[in-house]
């Protein structure tokens, strides 16, 4: 069932409309050398009303992403079990590109919200349009936290701390709890959050997957504090909303969806120049690419 009520979108006061393309042209570079602020409290209160019309629509989507993540989480380890060693890995990538297709489509969603167009239930089921894109991001990904990963399992058996080390038994990670944090964790969260507008990009703007995670670390680069602490500060909200029997996720995750939407719109906004032409960044003449 399509949502009529236009009227409750935010202003022109709140948020640039279709006028401004969703697309940078230049890689941010005007903010990336001026410099820019991520205020919390702002894009907070802005994300909310931006998702309030459509809470419904989003709670129902936001439960359908959780029962695929546990149905995956049960299904894909037992198919990946026959393949062996590898199965394991090839099955983790499956599972994270086919829940990050599902939660790439509250992107799209809220790009229809954003050009003041029609939107449906079905619109949230956009990113699957971008399915291989996002895979090969994630391999990217999955690759790159890897290797601390495997470091720290090398050091321990070269030092002969622990001669009997799996990197697939569960005891192993109880033996090397504080390496592990710092080993995996640790470099996990910073790795999210240079890339943290990668599937933005990807969606919203049509970029493959190399200029998409280029353009975020490029962005997130001119103001990494600002933007760390951005993810923390929701990484606690969606923590808290995990507190309430898991229930509170129901709002809290595809409010922090809204919330990275509404700062990469507020960052075109004060960058200018948005476009609207997508497709392989690079290789588009209106966007020139810059060393670093």
């Amino acid at each position: 069932m399509e949502n009529q009520d236009n009227e409750t979108f935010y202003t022109e006061d709140d948020l640039l409309q279709s006028k401004t393309g969703l697309t940078p042209t230049d890689e941010f570079a005007t903010i990336r050398m001026e410099g820019y602020s991520v205020e919390f409290s702002d894009t907070f209160s802005r994300s909310w009303d931006f998702m309030k019309p459509h809470l419904g629509q989003l709670l129902a989507y936001t439960l359908l992403c959780f029962f695929s993540y546990l149905t995956l989480s049960f299904i894909v380890p037992q198919i990946a079990g026959y393949m062996g060693t590898l199965g394991y890995l090839v099955g983790a990538i499956v599972n994270l590109t086919m829940i990050s297709a599902l939660l790439a489509g509250f992107y799209s969603y809220y790009q229809k919200i954003y050009e003041n167009d029609k939107v449906s239930f079905q619109n949230l089921f956009d990113g699957f349009q971008h399915i291989k894109e996002l895979a090969l991001y994630q391999i990217l990904v999955v690759v790159i936290l890897v290797i601390p990963f495997l470091i720290i399992f090398f050091i321990a058996q070269k030092l002969g701390v622990n001669d009997t080390v799996d990197i697939f038994d569960t005891n192993t990670y109880e033996t090397f709890t504080i390496g592990f944090y710092l080993f995996f964790v640790i470099p996990s969260c910073l790795i999210f959050t240079l890339y943290i507008f990668t599937p933005i990009l990807i969606v919203v703007a049509r970029m493959n997957f190399w200029s998409a995670m280029e353009t975020s670390r490029k962005l997130v680069m001119a103001n990494f504090i600002g933007i760390l602490g951005f993810v923390v500060g929701f990484a606690l909200l969606n923590l808290l909303g995990l507190l309430f029997l898991g229930l509170g996720l129901t709002i809290t995750l595809p409010l922090t969806f809204a919330a990275t939407f509404i700062l990469y719109t507020k960052l075109i906004e004060k960058n200018g120049g948005g476009t609207n032409f997508g497709g392989d960044f690079y290789a588009d003449e209106n966007a020139p690419l810059d060393a670093f």
